[in-house]
């Protein structure tokens, strides 16, 4: 039982080790994530715009 969980506990590790640089989309520009937060900024202004904020 101890050497079935060392061995599982390695080959984990071997797994993120490996998988670190290749999983996920890292450099990838998220064109709905921009799309989205431009359209919140223009919610987010028109609400300002009629009722302004008291800063």
């Amino acid at each position: 039982m101890l050497t079935f969980l060392i061995v599982l506990t390695v080959i984990v590790g071997l797994a993120v080790l490996v998988g670190r640089g290749t999983a996920g989309s890292t450099g990838v520009v998220d064109r709905d994530a921009q799309r989205m937060a431009t359209e919140l900024d223009a919610i987010a202004g028109y609400a300002d715009y009629i009722r302004p904020s008291h800063h």
